[in-house]
């Protein structure tokens, strides 16, 4: 019998814990620089994002698959490192676990709470139950 790597092992929970459906709740901040201001990132609340391991969906957008590199850093370090964006606003536990994916950054939350990084901003998303009236897999522009 083949025993999987550590590191394999830790890649399929970090999968696990952040692919899915996910709703937007809030735009949290931006970072310094961002492709939408915020008029047009709370235009996004409410719409759906989807991961999987093959892609990251979100309305007409589409990226390739992810490796779901995970790492647990401090906050504000990294944002700002990697961000030029301050923690203050997100809430986000310290240390918290930063998974990268194809096209973006998520933050693991708490269970089925995540922020994701997208065009610059940070919004709050939470899981969207499978089976839900809401759930569908069309993706919300």
């Amino acid at each position: 019998m083949l025993m999987l790597s550590a590191s394999a092992m830790a890649a399929d929970r970090y999968e696990r814990a952040v692919t899915g459906e996910w709703r937007l709740t809030a735009a949290l901040d931006g970072a310094e620089v961002t492709s939408i201001d915020e008029k047009e990132a709370s235009q996004l609340i409410g719409k759906r994002f989807e991961i999987t391991k093959d892609a990251v969906r979100f309305g007409t957008r589409e990226c390739g698959p992810s490796d779901f590199a995970a790492q647990q850093v401090e906050p504000d370090m990294f944002l700002r490192k990697e961000f030029h964006a301050s923690a203050d606003k997100l809430r986000l536990p310290n240390p918290v676990t930063v998974v990268d994916l194809s096209c973006t950054t998520v933050f693991i939350k708490r269970p089925n709470r995540l922020v994701i990084a997208w065009d610059g901003w940070f919004f709050d998303a939470v899981r969207v139950k499978s089976g839900s009236p809401h759930s569908s897999t069309a993706m919300s522009k």
